[in-house]
């Protein structure tokens, strides 16, 4: 049984900054198409110039944070084992919405705010 049933999931923050930078052109995903990019990664740069080798910003990006493999196994595992999301699930990764940097510490707050939250124009 699914954690979050039914309803959009946003990924911010860390997902944004980790899976972004190999899918610029995807804001829509699925888990199965996080686990890919971790096993694509984590297979190292014989895969990542298969995959990557035409994008100079994502080879810098993986050759410069060896972490990049930890970080998206982990970013799967959680959202796979952790909030129990099936491989088929949609997501969506965003940076910022109406000019807002999206966060941690804003979803936190939003949270926080146990639904007493209004929006003004």
């Amino acid at each position: 049984m699914q954690t979050f049933p039914t309803g959009p999931i946003l990924l911010l923050s860390y997902f944004y900054d980790r899976l972004h930078p190999l899918m610029p052109s995807k804001n829509k995903l699925t888990i199965a198409d996080i686990a890919t990019t971790a096993r694509r990664v984590c297979s190292g740069r014989e895969a990542w110039e298969e995959h990557w080798g035409q994008d100079k910003d994502a080879m810098f990006e993986l050759e410069d944070r060896p972490e990049y493999c930890l970080d998206l196994t982990f970013q799967h595992a959680l959202l796979r084992l952790g909030y129990e999301f099936e491989d088929n699930r949609e997501v969506r990764i965003e940076k910022q919405v109406h000019h807002t940097e999206l966060g941690w510490c804003l979803g936190a707050t939003i949270s926080m705010l146990d639904g007493h939250l209004e929006c003004r124009q």
